[in-house]
């Protein structure tokens, strides 16, 4: 039972049992996380599965908690007065969660579901505890929202390229000062020792992003509670980024010279220790950036007592003015309609915000070696390091020469499979092969593929797009095995690129790649998202497929198209026997 005090202000003031007090909070966290169920899943998965980089977002509630406990005696000093005006937050907030989730593919972003997420915290503690607590509350809770959860490769690409530049600069001339022969290509560098080159790659994991955004959340933290001064606080928090990039640049520089000793000590697990290691001395130069900050300016000791003059052993009372119960109500039912409307409405649309994974139907490496005239050469290996960058395990890099065409002409074929990664970008050859020390000459620009289809017939038992899917006679080269392939849907156009290396003036490499994603076809990395990520589809995959040649001043783009169309076609088939059966995946569902 609740005791009643009358006040002459305020018409009602209820102290709330701190069992009952538990009792409704535990209620709203538990709507909250039944409503926002698949964005929980999502954000605990970036943080188990890619921990190097967002496993400090486990942490962040309980160090936001942590804000709140400091300032519990300021947040209850009071009673709490509701802000209806909090009502208005969370129906905004619940009606963006749903929006992305049941709108159009290229609006499914963890990012934007979670702007939806903040909306309806921050409006169910105005809701709860009016404007007066805010003032202390809207720290600790921003906080969680910002970097308790993960930002997208869509968000962070740009600046991770930059961060790349500044770490291969850095390390280059740190490692010239240490008297290394060194010369860097891109975000590549090469360590000349002994008549061996020993190559260091910068890959996107070693970019420094990591630090940029941990640091970010300690120093902001640290700031907030050791710190008195605006000034400094600001001053603590933007020296992250100096932090997180010098100490980068040491550790790359570190990764180069045991490089020198045994190339494998740069990649692998002991890669990674190295990172973990470095944290140690850039967290102790982040505390000593703090200690300068607070013995610049010697601050008047502060006042330890309670804000109303009670003793810190003072036991505290939820109070709330008479309409909590109202307010309870009020904000159970905004959630848990909005929870069971977008289920129905999810279930009515067969629509689906988690994609499961589809394996593949044989493996990459089944692809044959040789092929009407072209000859497997060599298959490459990515270094660890290298299928951190790529995002996935599950590759093929291969090089086939033509042994019946002029000049013999070599293909560098590359395949990268992708699944239930809906916030993946695909690693393309723009990026990376400048990052390789190439120069950009042309593109990248959309260019048709020649491939004959006319023998390709038609399933009519299976549509696509509203169309029947194309199938194509096969032979398994292994086995000897017949059977009718499924063809992927659309026109096939190669996203091409022209390169140079500047070592060599005369030379061109042409780089091109497309998707095919959930059974059709895209030149474009953004296109992924619209054909793989379908509302009204269960599962979800993409493949990259990147032809490479590289030649002199005679080989033309023409040349290029013409060469990897002429290998696609004999290829295809096979590839589409690897890869899952869109036909028989939408049979699952």
């Amino acid at each position: 039972m609740s005791s009643t005090v009358t006040h002459p202000e305020v018409p009602e003031i209820r102290t709330v049992p701190q069992d009952r007090a538990i009792l409704g909070l535990v209620v709203i966290l538990g709507c909250v996380v039944w409503l926002f169920w698949e964005f929980f899943v999502q954000q605990g998965r970036f943080a188990i599965n890619q921990q190097a980089d967002w496993g400090h977002t486990v942490v962040i509630p309980f160090i936001a908690g942590y804000f709140v406990w400091l300032n519990r005696r300021a947040i209850l000093a009071e009673p709490f007065r509701p802000a209806w005006s909090g009502l208005v937050l969370l129906v905004l907030g619940v009606s963006w969660y749903s929006f992305i989730a049941l709108g159009p593919a290229a609006f499914k972003h963890h990012n934007l579901m979670g702007f939806g997420v903040a909306l309806t915290i921050f409006g169910l503690a105005l809701l709860f505890c009016g404007w007066r607590p805010m003032r202390w509350l809207w720290f600790p809770l921003g906080y969680l929202v910002v970097f308790g959860q993960t930002l997208s490769d869509t968000a962070v690409l740009r600046f991770t390229q930059f961060l790349q530049d500044i770490a291969a600069h850095g390390s280059y001339w740190g490692l010239t000062l240490f008297g290394f022969d060194m010369a860097k290509e891109g975000n590549t560098l090469r360590i000349h020792q002994g008549g061996e080159v020993i190559p260091v790659n910068i890959a996107e994991a070693c970019s420094g992003m990591r630090m940029v955004v941990a640091f970010l959340a300690l120093g902001v933290a640290m700031s907030y509670r050791g710190l008195d001064h605006w000034w400094q606080r600001v001053i603590l928090v933007l020296s992250a980024f100096p932090t997180a990039l010098f100490v980068n640049i040491l550790r790359v520089m570190t990764l180069g010279i045991l490089a020198t000793w045994d190339s494998n000590l740069a990649d692998g697990d002991f890669h990674s220790m190295v990172g973990l290691l470095w944290l140690v001395p850039a967290f102790f130069i982040y505390l000593g950036v703090m200690w300068l900050l607070r013995n610049i300016v010697v601050g008047e000791d502060e006042d330890e007592s309670d804000p109303d003059g009670k003793e810190a052993d003072e036991p505290l009372f939820v109070r709330f003015d008479g309409r909590v119960r109202a307010t309870f109500v009020a904000a159970v039912l905004v959630l848990v309609g909005g929870g069971v409307s977008l289920t129905f409405v999810m279930q009515a649309m067969n629509v689906y915000l988690r994609k499961a994974p589809v394996e593949l139907r044989n493996s990459l490496a089944n692809l044959p070696t040789s092929v009407e005239g072209w000859t497997m050469l060599e298959d490459y290996r990515i270094p660890e390091t290298g299928v951190e960058e790529l995002g996935t395990d599950v590759y093929l890099s291969r090089t086939y020469r033509a042994d019946d065409l002029p000049g013999r002409p070599v293909v560098h074929f590359h395949l990268a499979y992708y699944t239930g990664t809906i916030d993946m970008v695909p690693h393309v050859a723009d990026r990376c092969m400048v990052a390789g020390g190439l120069q950009k000459r042309a593109g990248p620009a959309n260019r048709p593929m020649s491939i004959d289809r006319e023998q390709w017939g038609l399933d009519p038992d299976h549509v696509i797009d509203g169309e029947p899917f194309r199938v194509q006679g096969s032979r398994n080269w292994l086995t000897g095995e017949e059977m009718l392939v499924r063809m992927p849907q659309g026109e096939f156009e190669l996203r091409t690129t022209e390169f140079h290396d500047p070592k060599l003036p005369s030379s061109r490499i042409y780089a091109g790649y497309f998707f095919i994603a959930n059974g059709r076809l895209t030149p474009e990395a953004g296109g992924v998202r619209i054909l793989a990520y379908q509302p009204n589809d269960r599962y979800a995959y993409y493949c990259k497929v990147q032809f490479t040649i590289s030649g002199d001043e005679d080989l033309e783009e023409d040349d290029f198209l013409g060469i990897s169309s002429g290998f696609l076609e004999l290829m295809l088939t096979d590839l589409m026997r690897c890869l899952p059966d869109w036909a028989e995946v939408q049979q699952q569902d």
